[in-house]
């Protein structure tokens, strides 16, 4: 054990950059020292040795490790979170700050106890042996100075014993090591990806660095960084890098369901046109996100499916100045796959149907739709509020059409999309709700409005306002009939949301049919699928 620290701490042991961040708690490394203690195995540490140079980690846990020396280096492909957690509890320096990553690194053994500790109850003691003292020569004589003090000879004999036993249990402890030897880069992160195909799942933007880390190359992890910070400028900040993938696959004409990705990425034809695709797949994006501004998407959180950015992104790649009437074309598709709920009721290989559609679309191959049917009837309206649903999404839409007036800044109109970005699922909230008071009507879309003031109750704002006139103006721009200002005037809470909830249905079918959807049967609102959940596929 001893000697990997040592090699860890003077460099010759490196993470790769594209390994996760220290994820464990203060629970899961009081575990591996105990079973350290125990003699119980831990697993294996695997690495990749090589004399080439690739981007790694300064820091492994709280310790910050040497330049990398000249020679073969160890690269650590599985054990990062073991290492670090080891090495950050024995190595800590004494004037460093103990708490890093939500970790208290400062462990002791209670020689008492035989357990490990953070922060003692009554401050460190005699029997509180220092971890980071253990393999340091002149630490552990000081704190066994201090077992030494304790007057109880018994006492003191007894903790000398059981901090002799703690120190060989770490000295000698053998931790399994498996190289890989003279391999190359794709065949040392082909293994990496089989090995978290059966261990702990990596995301796909984690082995998107897995693919892309080399220095000096090309690095698409970073480009997919900087796409989805101009994404963010534009309100699209939390949309998933997955589909941003998705789009540089289908720039590259690369199945974008691809399972193997490591496969794919390192494939010789693909890997030198990842700049040309990423950068090509980026320009789609941006020619599309300026389209759905056109229909009031202003927002991720606005965008029913990510899907519908990918296939547009691609049509906008290979055609970013369409016609007048195909852009009329795509608006319809794009009405009736968000109503209909298309992209979550459907089998991946329609979708790619359904993007070699809009490919031919945009080269002037096609004039229509067919994978997608243009008159596929929209769902009904949805019983409940579910900011994750395709359906409600859509319907968010409809709101956001209305121009929503501020509440708090008088004749203001609301910019919905940017309320969205900046406050998520907290910009739309409850006309009317209270916890002791929850009925039929509290979860209902019908009471749910565009709020820009930290309180719920838009109920008890409107009631502050004194002219009418305004008040008028500012229940229509949220979806309330005329008959609603009366309502509001008698206090009448239910009878309030119940009118509004029945007007928006009006509304949105006619919304619906200025979009050239097809209407649902006339319904007074259907529980929404779980299919229809927002972006729900596997990545």
């Amino acid at each position: 054990m001893g000697k990997l620290v040592e090699r860890i701490l003077a460099g010759k042991f490196r993470i790769p950059n594209f390994q996760r961040p220290f994820v464990w708690r203060q629970q899961d490394v009081h575990a591996l020292l105990d079973s350290v203690y125990r003699g119980f195995p831990i697993g294996s540490i695997l690495v990749w040795e090589t004399e080439e140079e690739f981007g790694s980690v300064r820091d492994v846990g709280p310790i910050r490790v040497k330049s990398r020396p000249p020679g073969l280096i160890s690269y650590l492909l599985d054990g990062q979170q073991r290492v670090s957690a080891l090495v950050g509890t024995l190595q800590l320096p004494s004037d460093s700050e103990p708490i890093h990553n939500g970790v208290d690194w400062r462990v002791y053994f209670d020689l008492e106890k035989s357990e490990f500790v953070r922060n003692p109850r009554g401050g460190t003691m005699a029997q509180h042996f220092p971890l980071a003292s253990l393999l340091n020569t002149s630490g552990f004589l000081d704190a066994a100075r201090r077992i030494l003090n304790v007057k109880d000879e018994n006492q003191r004999h007894r903790w000398l014993n059981s901090a002799d036993h703690l120190a060989n249990a770490f000295r000698d402890y053998q931790l399994p090591l498996i190289r890989i030897r003279e391999a190359s880069l794709d065949s040392a992160v082909s293994v990496f990806a089989r090995l978290n195909r059966t261990g702990r799942k990596i995301s796909a933007y984690q082995m998107v660095s897995a693919l892309t880390y080399r220095t000096g190359e090309f690095n698409l992890a970073d480009a997919l960084d900087s796409l989805q910070l101009k994404l963010c400028s534009r309100g699209f900040g939390n949309f998933d890098r997955r589909f941003l993938f998705r789009a540089v696959l289908a720039a590259l004409n690369c199945d974008i369901y691809a399972k193997d990705w490591a496969g794919l990425i390192v494939r010789e034809d693909i890997r030198p046109r990842l700049r040309e695709g990423c950068e090509s797949a980026s320009r789609g994006i941006a020619d599309a996100l300026g389209f759905l501004e056109s229909l009031g998407i202003t927002s991720d959180r606005l965008l029913p499916y990510g899907l519908q950015l990918v296939l547009l992104g691609e049509f906008y790649r290979i055609c970013p100045d369409p016609t007048p009437e195909v852009m009329s074309l795509l608006e319809r598709w794009f009405w009736v796959t968000s109503f209909s709920g298309w992209f979550g009721i459907v089998s991946s290989s329609k979708v790619t149907q359904a993007l070699d559609e809009v490919r031919s679309l945009a080269r002037n191959e096609k004039k229509s739709f067919s994978v997608v049917n243009l008159d596929e009837q929209a769902l009904p309206f949805p019983d409940r509020f579910d900011g994750r649903s395709a359906r409600v999404r859509t319907f968010s839409l409809y709101l956001s059409s209305l121009n929503p007036l501020s509440i708090k800044h008088r004749g203001e109109t609301l910019k919905t999309g940017e309320l969205l970005s900046r406050l998520g699922s907290n910009a739309i909230k409850y006309v009317y709700y209270a916890p002791q008071e929850a009925d039929e009507f509290s979860s209902i879309p019908g009471n749910r409005i565009f709020f820009d003031d930290e309180l719920n109750n838009a109920f008890d704002h409107f009631q502050n306002v004194q002219d009418d006139d305004y008040l008028m103006k500012l229940l229509s721009s949220h979806g309330f009939p005329e008959e609603a200002l009366q309502i509001l005037r008698d206090g009448k809470r239910s009878e309030f949301i119940r009118a509004r909830q029945e007007y928006l249905i009006r509304g949105e079918r006619e919304f619906m049919t200025k979009k050239r959807v097809k209407l649902p049967e006339e319904n007074t609102g259907k529980i929404v699928a779980d299919s229809d959940v927002s972006d729900t596929e596997s990545p």
